[in-house]
């Protein structure tokens, strides 16, 4: 009778669990607004990986409930139940199995929005984004410009090419996602293509020092008029 019952309590419990996760995941959002290109592969592996958690933890949450109500002792002096081994190894054979292959998919995906991100190396404009103790510095090669606050035109592909003059930066606006380190000694390049227009911050995300958390950066996305227009104009 246990056996019986189990699967529609599972089934009942781990769907008002999985619809609760889902309520709260709706009405608290993890992530920032997504404001590039990349950040909706990064954004779609995240909710991919959040839905099949979401899944396991809500059915296992379910049995452990129910196993908890079934098979409780009905008295004080009473064990619960025991077993000495498995009655049948297709549980731990299907667990086994459904979590490998859960694994690869899961690995699939992420690697599926990676190449995604990082497969094509053209780019509409180049700007060298140089990291140091504790400011960043930006530089237009097609224009021949610097600036300490970075412009970007709005659904064009940018080059951000990456340097460090001292020790380990890290360049991150979290609404485009993606993150690089700036290494002392190497020229790291990475692509973004931003689509909603607005002014973002650019952080450090590496600790670097002691002024690490004042490592800031206005990041302002604007239409090809507008950059033109900032690219003759404000420097």
């Amino acid at each position: 009778m246990k056996n019986k019952s189990a699967v529609p309590f599972v089934v009942l419990v781990g769907g008002l669990v999985s619809g609760g996760l889902y309520a709260v995941a709706t009405r608290y959002p993890t992530m920032p607004l997504a404001a590039s290109v990349q950040a909706g592969h990064v954004d779609s592996a995240w909710n991919g990986l959040l839905i099949v958690e979401g899944a396991i933890y809500a059915v296992v949450m379910a049995y452990l409930i129910y196993c908890l109500i079934a098979f409780r002792a009905k008295r004080r002096e009473e064990q619960g139940e025991k077993f000495d081994r498995s009655r049948g190894r297709f549980v731990e054979v299907a667990w086994i199995t459904g979590s490998t292959a859960l694994t690869l998919a899961l690995a699939a995906l992420g690697a599926h929005e990676l190449r995604a991100i990082i497969s094509d190396p053209a780019a509409d404009i180049d700007i060298e984004v140089r990291a140091s103790q504790f400011s960043w510095e930006f530089y237009y090669p097609q224009f021949k410009t610097f600036g300490d606050k970075l412009y970007m035109e709005k659904g064009k592909r940018h080059r951000i090419i990456l340097t460090s003059k001292d020790v380990i930066h890290a360049f991150w606006v979290p609404e485009f996602r993606i993150k690089q380190d700036a290494v002392p000694g190497k020229t790291i390049p990475m692509i973004i293509t931003p689509t909603v227009m607005g002014e973002y911050t650019l952080l450090c995300n590496q600790l670097c020092g002691r002024d690490h958390y004042d490592m800031l950066a206005i990041v302002s996305v604007v239409e090809h008029e507008e950059f033109e227009k900032n690219m003759k104009a404000e420097f």
